[in-house]
């Protein structure tokens, strides 16, 4: 029953913004596309497309750590409110039940040769990782577009369309219970077919 007149508590508001956030993390993602050139590593021409890669991709990663730090945080506030209010207790098992894969995976980011793409095949494996190349594959083909959809693999582990959807369920629930919004926020991904621009490997 929507709490229409009362005052939210604190956590409800930091709660809100944690999924806010995370939603505009993933929509950020969902607007990227990588452009993969291909080529002989040894030649100095291509030294400056090899250096641009690391760092489309690293922006890319940017976004994800944001996504993944502000999912652990709505964790985090969810357990707080279903100890103030009941109703909550439900949703708040179902979102942590639904994000435990996400939030078992963060240890990875403390990891800083996860994160080094200047040696071996370090770009590789993250397009690997996160589901734009088969396992199998050795790399993308040359000037290839790899844009970010929702069966992207957040932390390498859960398809970024099935997380929003969680994190936007749990804000509409917030937004009904206690009115945060004069207008309920709508994901924009429900509303935008995501576009083919963005950030890009050059």
């Amino acid at each position: 029953m929507p709490s229409a007149g009362l005052t939210a508590p604190a956590v409800v508001y930091l709660l809100a913004d944690h999924l806010d956030t995370s939603l505009a993390a993933g929509e950020d993602l969902l607007k990227s596309t990588l452009r993969w050139n291909a080529g002989d590593s040894r030649s100095e021409s291509l030294n400056g497309a090899r250096r641009e890669e690391r760092e489309a991709i690293e922006a890319v990663r940017t976004l994800e750590m944001v996504l993944i730090a502000r999912v652990l945080k709505s964790r985090e506030s969810a357990q707080e409110l279903a100890k103030l209010d009941s109703r909550f207790k439900l949703i708040a098992r179902l979102y942590a039940s639904g994000t435990d894969v996400v939030a078992g995976a963060s240890s990875e980011f403390t990891d800083e040769t996860s994160r080094a793409f200047d040696a071996g095949d370090g770009v590789t494996a993250f397009l690997r990782s996160r589901g734009f190349i088969a396992e199998d594959a050795a790399a993308p083909l040359e000037a290839a577009n790899l844009p970010i959809n929702e069966q992207f693999l957040v932390a390498g582990r859960m398809q970024l369309g099935p997380l929003l959807d969680l994190v936007a369920m749990f804000l509409d629930t917030l937004e009904t219970h206690y009115e945060l919004y004069e207008e309920p926020r709508r994901s924009a991904r429900a509303e935008n077919t995501p576009t083919t621009t963005g950030t890009a490997i050059q």
